[in-house]
């Protein structure tokens, strides 16, 4: 696809840097890369001298954009059939309808009643484009306009943070892309906190921000939302979200809910409907935070590419500081663009088998039973209403892996963010060697062997930093987990290796410990001094009192080896008593080359 280049000064709107480069208006056939957020796109089009469908992903943009214009109409769930004919039918010079996705088809029946051609007469902007890929996983309705929409004679996508598109009719109508080039410095400065203590970072950050006059923070999560409010007590709060959620919240006894925006409090929550698009124009200059946690959801992950950009850009009047505070995990399972590729082919392969089947099939149930397991095929969610495949689902896949794989290390985070070239970031992370998120995972591992395998693994970063750490208090911590104990006694003796080779099997384990023991612990000189100080030489002791004091040697030691009466022979030269009981030995001297054993 080619790309032509538009720069814009610093001051200038979208219309100003077009104007320049000879288009009176966003031209057709286009993707236009704004860059940055709020250089006025949608106000172009609004104010444009022709007719415009414009399609937003979320109401709330919709009802903002419309509330003070009577004559430009809001089509969503709320918009009647009836309204929108009579608002194709009225007098106005200019007609502009901002319409949701799902209810665009509510203008198409309209103007098919009316006997109007909105593909010709009508430009259509589809806005913040890449929310059509992003949110098609839960919301898979969002992308059913795309068959009118490369219907229009007239038409472009814009966003300031657009995705790569598959949909092969960008290629078939020659879509080209316009790269809007801010020939200015627009970094914003972004603290970003990598955290294993995510709850108790994220209460120092509102500590720190008590005095701020307004908080904005942004998580898709009404779970999170829920135990952010609740564990700090907060009162001066609104919640900003979808109205799915907002029955959600109320019915755990939240009241200062909303799905549409209201006049801001001291402390508000905002869920993904309202990261992109909307314009948040209080006098008063937010903290914005911004907070992703990876123990309470995986969708909680900020794209830095496009909403992290997309969440600082709602405020036309600027912030007082931006804050993303996030966990990682190393162990995400990312999926690599093949890996995607043959996932969806051998779905596909599945899928049509099974079709072909039902077409074959002539019983009822059995018809019913094939159309179920074709419901369970993965295939079956990239295919559209009409049953042909969703690119904006295909798209979702591979986007999902892309952000996934910036949330494994904290380098990773902090490169994608530095990549965007959109923020100075500044590195303000607390790692502590056993986090409260560490603990968490830990604590949620299904099986005793996921358990042993984290324990290793968290055994391994202290001991890697024992230096630096009071490694003995951060064991007591791990002692008192399910596992713990057994899990550490292990490690001292076998390694992270040697755990990782046994599987982290119980029983494998405890071979390759008494193996160790057997072969080496038992061997090593602090044991050796201990039982060096225990007996004198050259002094006649029974065999059994032997044992019985190497025993205790052994146990102090954690060895896990069977004494017998003969054991001390490993580790002495030794005299001894035949003929009559009680059976002694009398200890010569200690063998000196303990390589040997």
């Amino acid at each position: 696809m080619q790309t032509e280049i538009i720069k814009i000064h610093k001051g200038e709107w979208l219309t100003d840097a077009l104007k320049r480069q000879g288009y009176r208006n966003i031209p057709s056939n286009v993707i236009l890369d704004k860059t940055l957020t709020g250089l006025g796109a949608t106000h172009t089009e609004l104010h444009s001298n022709r007719n415009s469908i414009i399609i937003e992903p979320n109401v709330p943009v919709i009802i903002e954009k419309t509330k003070d214009n009577s004559d430009w109409l809001a089509v969503w769930e709320k918009c009647t059939p009836s309204k929108v004919e009579k608002y194709l039918q009225s007098t106005n010079k200019r007609k502009k309808l901002i319409c949701t996705p799902e209810s665009f088809s509510k203008i198409r029946k309209a103007a098919n009643k009316l006997n109007l051609n909105i593909y010709t007469d009508y430009f259509c902007l589809m806005d913040e484009c890449e929310k059509f890929i992003q949110d098609v996983d839960y919301r898979k309705r969002i992308t059913q306009p795309i068959y009118d929409f490369f219907q229009f004679q007239q038409k472009a996508l814009v966003s300031a943070t657009p995705l790569e598109m598959r949909h092969k009719e960008l290629v078939n109508q020659n879509f080209r892309i316009l790269k809007i080039i801010p020939e200015y410095d627009y970094r914003k400065n972004l603290e970003l906190i990598v955290t294993n203590s995510y709850d108790k970072t994220v209460k120092n950050k509102l500590d720190d921000l008590r005095d701020s006059p307004c908080v904005c923070i942004f998580i898709n999560s009404t779970n999170g939302i829920n135990k952010i409010i609740n564990t700090l007590k907060l009162t001066d709060y609104k919640v900003f979200c979808s109205n799915q959620s907002v029955k959600k919240l109320k019915e755990r006894e939240f009241d200062n809910v909303y799905e549409m925006l209201e006049p801001l409090a001291k402390y508000n929550f905002f869920t993904c409907r309202f990261f992109s698009a909307l314009d948040i124009k209080e006098k008063q200059k937010p903290d914005i935070l911004i907070l992703t946690d990876l123990n309470e959801a995986v969708y909680t992950m900020i794209d830095p590419f496009t909403e992290a950009i997309q969440i600082q850009g709602r405020f036309r009047n600027g912030f007082n500081s931006l804050t993303h505070i996030s966990n990682v995990k190393i162990d995400l399972d990312i999926k690599s663009k093949e890996a995607i590729d043959s996932m969806i082919e051998e779905s596909k392969i599945t899928y049509s088998d099974l079709k072909d089947r039902h077409k074959q099939a002539t019983d009822k149930y059995r018809k019913q039973a094939i159309s179920k397991d074709m419901e369970s095929v993965k295939y079956a969610d990239l295919l559209d209403e009409q049953g042909n495949i969703n690119y904006f689902s295909v798209d979702n896949l591979y986007n999902e892996e892309r952000v996934k794989g910036y949330y494994r290390t904290k380098e990773s985070l902090f490169n994608a963010y530095n990549v965007t070239n959109h923020f100075n970031v500044t590195d303000a992370s607390v790692i502590e060697p056993l986090g409260e998120d560490d603990l968490l995972t830990l604590r949620k591992a299904k099986t005793d062997i996921e358990k042993r395998r984290l324990l290793t693994e968290q055994l391994r970063k202290l001991y890697s930093n024992q230096d630096k750490v009071d490694i003995s208090f951060y064991l007591n911590i791990l002692r008192k987990e399910d596992q713990g104990t057994y899990t550490i006694d292990a490690f001292q003796k076998i390694g992270k290796e040697g755990l990782k080779k046994a599987g982290y099997k119980k029983g494998t384990i405890d071979k390759a410990v008494k193996e160790y023991d057997k072969m080496i612990h038992r061997f090593l000189p602090e044991v050796i001094k201990d039982i060096q100080s225990e007996f004198d030489l050259n002094v006649w002791i029974e065999k059994e009192e032997i044992r019985d004091r190497l025993e205790m040697i052994y146990k102090r030691h954690n060895i896990l080896y069977t004494v017998k009466l003969n054991t001390i022979k490993d580790y002495f030269l030794v005299d001894e008593t035949k003929d009559k009981k009680p059976y002694k030995y009398i200890l010569k001297v200690l063998i000196k080359d303990f390589g040997i054993f």
